[in-house]
């Protein structure tokens, strides 16, 4: 089965979870011994968060230090199926004492403890507007927006907060290692107010529990890219200082291809062993655009042109742009001997990335572009690339060619209609 990076399932498949009797935490699994409120956990893939969530949990339950409790995710569906029914790392997996009444949206305890289910969906519904909860997991709090609205994810962390009021009340808050809001304000928290614990690893300290083919699938992603870091050691990524892009600029939906009513494929030649900006990208209506799919590549030209074509045709595309600046006719040459039928506009960058971005950018800025999510997209290096493009030049890791590659699409398909020839 593939292993799809963008899922945010994949981010919860923690280490397997042990028989109720049996408590195999490492040492930073554990929650902090100072008196804290919330327990900020970001670390890398594999971890081992939602293990420790949900056992954190079921300590404070049969402590009797958790009566009312709170488990907010970005939709009812996902607080079931990864925090209460994960066969790994779910609730139900760690305590089998613990019930889960569906129809209720409730987890009981023998001793009385309820665990209610919530989520963005219904940000202002009670119990999370006021529920007075004395224990309370938050899962993947920024991307909470992803599957409602900003709006929504907003009002729901706003209310949370505000009802965590009983007792010695705590928060666990899980979250993948990205500069969103909500990881923001707590990591600024922990530096003033001191009431916030942060832990944070790497997935080789849960090597043990993965699976050597795991291992070896997220090094091939992530290591040596700008991801490493955040992906595998768990490090959130500094603030880029004028920024075009920042987390908070992408949006997510799915996609098909029968709902588009444009695709253009935009691609980025190299000027040397860099590699070939690919990226599809469609619009869904007037003004309301989509990042479809990166298959940037390296390799010879036969290579990559072949994965235009292929692209192309997933997408049922209308056309691919391509700039000329390195190659010229060489790469209209190679696009035609991947598939003579294949319709190529080429063009001239006559300014730099940066400012070709920066109309792009504000499409971002008025929430007029999302980026595709679940299935087979990963768009995580795009978005980092994108994420380093500032109004004085690019500030990542060699050149942003998949970043460019996504502003021609982008550009080719917000400008106003009309007909165009294609060689």
């Amino acid at each position: 089965m593939a292993l799809h990076f963008a899922d945010v399932a994949m981010d919860i498949l923690d280490p397997p979870a042990m028989p109720s009797s049996i408590d195999k935490r490492r040492k930073k699994q554990r929650p902090p011994a100072w008196d804290w409120r919330v327990w900020l956990l970001h670390p890398g893939r594999r971890w081992g968060k939602g293990y420790t969530a949900a056992r954190w949990i079921r300590d404070r339950v049969h402590l009797a230090k958790a009566r009312s409790i709170a488990l907010v995710g970005s939709t009812n569906t996902a607080v079931r199926q990864l925090m209460i029914e994960h066969p790994e790392s779910g609730l139900l997996a760690v305590d089998p004492s613990a019930r889960y009444y569906s129809a209720k949206g409730e987890v009981h305890w023998p001793n009385g403890a309820v665990a209610y289910v919530m989520s963005t969906e219904h940000p202002d519904r009670p119990p999370l507007r006021g529920g007075g909860f004395d224990t309370g997991w938050a899962d993947e709090a920024d991307s909470w927006g992803d599957e409602t609205t900003s709006k929504k994810a907003k009002k729901a962390w706003e209310n949370l907060s505000l009802s965590m009021s009983a007792g010695d009340s705590k928060l666990v808050v899980t979250s993948t290692p990205k500069a969103g809001r909500i990881v923001s304000e707590l990591l600024e928290r922990a530096k003033e107010d001191k009431d916030v614990a942060v832990t944070t690893g790497s997935t080789y300290e849960n090597a043990a529990n993965l699976s050597p083919q795991y291992v070896s699938t997220i090094e091939r992603r992530f290591k040596g890219t700008t991801l490493e870091q955040r992906e595998i050691h768990g490090q959130v990524p500094e603030a880029v200082t004028g920024a075009l892009w920042t987390p908070d600029s992408f949006r997510y939906r799915k996609a098909k291809a029968g709902q588009l009513e444009r695709v253009i494929v935009g691609v980025d030649p190299s000027g040397g062993g860099d590699e070939i900006g690919i990226v599809a990208a469609g619009q869904l209506k007037a003004e309301r655009w989509i990042v479809l799919d990166d298959w940037t590549t390296v390799g010879s030209p036969a290579k990559w042109a072949r994965k235009v074509k292929e692209l192309h045709d997933k997408w049922k595309g209308d056309a691919v742009v391509a700039e000329r600046n390195f190659g010229g006719d060489m790469v209209l040459s190679t696009l035609k001997n991947a598939a003579a039928d294949l319709p190529v506009r080429m063009v001239t960058a006559s300014r730099g990335k940066h400012i070709r971005a920066e109309p792009v950018s504000l499409l971002y800025e008025s929430k007029q572009v999302q980026h595709r999510r679940g299935g087979d997209a990963e768009l995580d290096l795009l978005e980092e690339e994108l994420r380093h493009m500032t109004t004085t030049g690019f500030e990542g890791e060699g050149s942003p060619n998949r970043a460019d590659a996504a502003v021609w699409a982008l550009t080719e398909l917000s400008k106003p209609r009309k007909t165009w020839g294609v060689a």
